[in-house]
């Protein structure tokens, strides 16, 4: 019997830090050709992060808010959540291509519960009429994109978001 021996390459070790893994090259005028394309080998400093084969591939999620973006300004940051503060629950369930949305310790009599997309527009808005201080909907999804959607329910007494992701 023949064993199968499989061996991977990987270009660099994860402690090798080298000028070809921590700079990209450049073409600065991609729409020339040859060497009028202005091609700079490994000339643009990935800031102490690594690429392997290309542009990183991989999220910073040290990357902090990006101060002034829109995303920054459509949502209320809650850092505590007590029975008395208006609390909202998103789900969204790929198999079912539904949003779940549950809220509790709402006050006020009236409700809005708006969608809006990445870019901030308002793409779904719907009206009614709180029965107690807890809502509940599921809101069917597959006429929109994968991507990022901001859920917000509005009251007469104050406003909560959240941030779902459809995929």
């Amino acid at each position: 019997m023949k064993l199968l021996t499989v061996s991977f390459f990987y270009l660099y070790c994860d402690t090798t830090w080298l000028t070809e893994n921590t700079y990209i090259s450049v073409i600065n005028s991609p729409d020339s050709l040859g060497a009028a394309c202005d091609f700079q080998p490994y000339s643009f400093y990935l800031g102490g992060h690594r690429c392997y084969y290309g542009l990183p591939n991989n999220p910073h999620y040290e990357l902090g808010p990006d101060i002034g973006s829109v995303c920054d300004t459509l949502t209320v940051g809650i850092n505590t959540i007590n029975a008395t503060q208006p609390n909202l629950q998103v789900y969204y369930e790929p198999a079912w291509q539904k949003a779940f949305i549950n809220a509790s310790s709402l006050k006020g009599k009236n409700i809005i519960l708006e969608m809006y997309d990445a870019k901030g527009k308002r793409i779904f808005s719907e009206k009614s009429t709180l029965q107690s201080s807890d809502y509940s909907r599921s809101l069917e999804m597959n006429a929109y994109a994968n991507g990022l959607y901001i859920i917000s329910i509005i009251t007469e007494k104050g406003r909560v978001s959240r941030k779902m992701v459809k995929y």
